[in-house]
């Protein structure tokens, strides 16, 4: 089992909820909800010792949860990295913390029974059924993005 599914576990058996602002709330990260640029969904910010994650008030609540979960993968896996400063002032590529806190939002939010749960329905219909977007659903179960 890989450390980004260990600590989602962890997570969620001490807190009995996968629910991203709940985790938080626990965890005192602090979820502040703006209106944000409509190209920002939400992003995570390490500050004077503290934790925020910064979601676009905007976005449907279905969303707003997506987001906040894979903000607080930037806050439970890479805490104490700025994003933007290293946008800004390093050559360093952020692919790999994006994806790490996507992979952290999918396991997070999607059960590991889904499909199970859905015998004879296409990726595409369960994603619909579920409110999930298709890419946390292949992310989850290491299927193919293309």
């Amino acid at each position: 089992m890989n450390i980004i599914k260990k600590t989602v576990q962890s997570l969620v058996n001490k807190y009995n909820t996968n629910n991203p602002f709940e985790l938080a709330d626990f965890l005192d990260i602090v979820v502040i909800k703006r209106t944000l640029d409509k190209d920002i969904k939400g992003f995570y910010q390490y500050f004077q010792r503290n934790k925020i994650i910064y979601i676009n008030d905007l976005l449907p609540y279905n969303d707003q949860k997506i987001v906040c979960g894979h903000e607080l993968g930037h806050a439970m896996l890479h805490s104490k990295l700025n994003i933007m400063f290293l946008e800004s002032n390093t050559f360093c590529i952020k692919n790999k913390f994006e994806n790490e806190a996507n992979k952290f939002a999918a396991e997070l939010l999607v059960p590991d029974n889904l499909l199970k749960q859905y015998p004879g329905f296409t990726l595409e219909q369960v994603a619909s059924i579920e409110y999930l977007p298709l890419e946390l659903i292949k992310l989850k179960f290491n299927l193919s993005l293309f």
